[in-house]
């Protein structure tokens, strides 16, 4: 079976680059029944319009939830859209990836493989790579053996490039809206596998994905993402307040406390001790140890956020 009529594709935005975000909705428009924008930044009609005739008549809508509300929330509101349009399939997608021609029937047919071999597939997501088509780090593996599909259980995939069944993500529940941003799909992914669903990449579907401002490249093959302070500071708080929660592995847990004090040294040595970069860390680490959770202005404060606002603003094709 086609794809196309199972799948709506929901891409997050927040200020993208103008020529990337047409080129993503020209490559997804062939594959999908819809796709929807979940605009956490401003897209005028004229912005519309432009989108639209990059789907090629592929049906084309707008969520302006009017401000930004965070990934959770995005991610909760496309579930309920595809839900509501009797989709199977929820493909996410953020601004800086590019899926591959044909990747999601691709990911449709592993889903549809997996089940047939007995498993209970809640995501399956390609193989991300930099531009360069070299493979990023691996998450860890989950057991299970998915080679028949080509596949590979792990413990999460990031939420970029992810076929999310619609039917099992009910059963999971939720992604967590007060995390905000920042291992929203580690937790929903290890509480699906907790919850007896699985997570699967599939080997044969590379995907074009930037994380974050690059890699930073240690020894030992370490190379933790470079990332603005606010996105430090939830990085930091997410993880710390993972290590309370019952369905995060222990492996996962023990590997947070010890690279977690590594990851401070690097990301304070990478932007030479900056205030900005000190205050994100410091709040993290308390904020993180005290679960308080939430949007990051709350703890940081506007003016952090308008400096890591380094995205170009959507503009109209000339």
């Amino acid at each position: 079976m086609s794809a196309q009529p199972q799948t709506i594709a929901g891409i997050v935005i927040y200020h993208p680059d103008e020529a990337n975000l047409l080129r993503l909705v020209g490559a997804l428009a062939p594959d999908v029944r819809e796709i929807v924008i979940y605009a956490n930044s401003a897209v005028s009609s004229q912005d519309e319009e432009s989108l639209r005739a990059a789907a090629q008549g592929t049906d084309l809508s707008v969520i302006r939830p009017g401000g930004n509300l965070g990934l959770g929330a995005a991610y909760n509101d496309l579930l309920d859209h595809a839900t509501g349009q009797d989709a199977s399939f929820l493909l996410l997608l953020d601004q800086d990836s590019l899926p591959p021609p044909g990747a999601i029937p691709r990911l449709a047919a592993r889903h549809a493989q997996l089940a047939e071999a007995g498993e209970q597939p809640a995501i399956v997501g390609p193989r991300p790579t930099d531009w360069a088509g070299k493979p990023l780090q691996s998450p860890p593996g989950q057991g299970g053996s998915g080679n028949a599909a080509h596949a590979s259980r792990v413990q999460f995939v990031i939420s970029s490039g992810s076929l999310v069944n619609c039917e099992a993500a009910r059963a999971v529940g939720p992604f967590r809206t007060d995390f905000f941003i920042d291992a929203i799909d580690v937790e929903w992914c290890m509480r699906a596998n907790h919850r007896g669903y699985s997570i699967w990449i599939a080997e044969d579907v590379p995907m074009a994905h930037e994380l974050g401002r690059g890699r930073i490249r240690l020894p030992f093959g370490l190379s933790p993402t470079d990332q603005p302070p606010r996105r430090l500071y939830t990085f930091l708080r997410n993880q710390l307040a993972m290590l309370r929660m019952n369905h995060v592995p222990l492996a996962h847990k023990a590997r947070t406390l010890v690279l977690l004090p590594l990851r401070i040294v690097v990301y304070l040595g990478q932007n030479r001790f900056s205030r900005e970069v000190r205050i994100a860390l410091w709040r993290g680490l308390i904020d993180g140890a005290r679960a308080e959770l939430g949007p990051p202005e709350t703890a940081l404060g506007r003016s952090a956020h308008r400096q890591d606002n380094r995205a170009t603003v959507f503009k109209r094709p000339r």
